[in-house]
């Protein structure tokens, strides 16, 4: 993990070298960013990089809507069930989720806001995937649903999506929403493997599978986006 002062304002940001051809920076918080680089890219050329767009990085950090630290997270809802988070400084990175004792152990190397967003990240994503899955065998029993495959991703509006094919794709952030709005955005794409559009039809038809559908659906709108956590 890096730390830059721009305009006396302090940065944390890591270097993720790959596969690209051109130096790329992506905002992950107000204070802290993401740069992508080729591989033998040079620490100098990162750096006179950010220099050059310092003032571009200034101004739409502030444009993101304040969130609560992960660092500070003391617990997690996911689906309504409370997961307590216990952060602890070890030399090896690990999350551990456990389940029956609705309990978080995150183990982490740096103690910074980029590293544990990285980490708590990549253990609950699959975590939410199992979720995601899970809910939509249930549903398919219930109402008769035929999907292919089931896919999660992190959008920073969008709750899921249908293919032309039946597959599904998720957000796979709608696990720290409450059961009946979780439950909706499935339904929502599951109803799409039928009817591709927004007519009328199709909310008729949603409506069938959610009485509440409406209140759902403008929830979302207003709402849905403040529980997100991760960008």
């Amino acid at each position: 993990m890096n730390i830059i002062s721009l305009q006396n304002q302090s940065f944390e940001y890591e270097t993720n070298r790959k596969g690209i051809r051109s130096i790329r920076l992506k905002l992950i918080s107000q204070n802290s960013f993401q740069i992508s680089c080729p591989h033998l890219t040079p620490d100098f050329l990162i750096k006179k990089f950010i220099k050059d767009n310092s003032l571009w990085i200034i101004n739409h950090s502030q444009k993101i809507t304040s969130k609560k630290a992960i660092l500070d997270l003391k617990s997690l809802q996911i689906l309504e069930n409370i997961y307590e988070i216990q952060w602890i400084k070890t030399q090896r990175d690990s999350v551990i989720i456990n389940e029956d004792e609705q309990k978080i152990y995150s183990n982490i190397t740096t103690i910074s806001e980029t590293h544990a967003k990285k980490i708590l990240e990549a253990k609950l994503r699959p975590f939410a995937l199992k979720l995601i899955k899970k809910e939509l065998q249930d549903l398919s029993k219930e109402f008769g649903f035929k999907y292919n495959n089931v896919t999660v991703r992190n959008q920073s509006s969008r709750y899921g999506s249908c293919s032309g094919r039946g597959n599904l794709n998720f957000n796979w952030q709608i696990i720290f929403f409450s059961y009946p709005q979780f439950r909706h955005i499935l339904l929502h794409e599951l109803t799409h493997l039928d009817i591709k559009n927004h007519s009328s039809k199709f909310w008729s038809q949603l409506t069938v599978y959610d009485s509440n559908c409406k209140n759902h659906n403008l929830w979302l709108k207003k709402e849905g986006t403040k529980y997100f956590l991760f960008s």
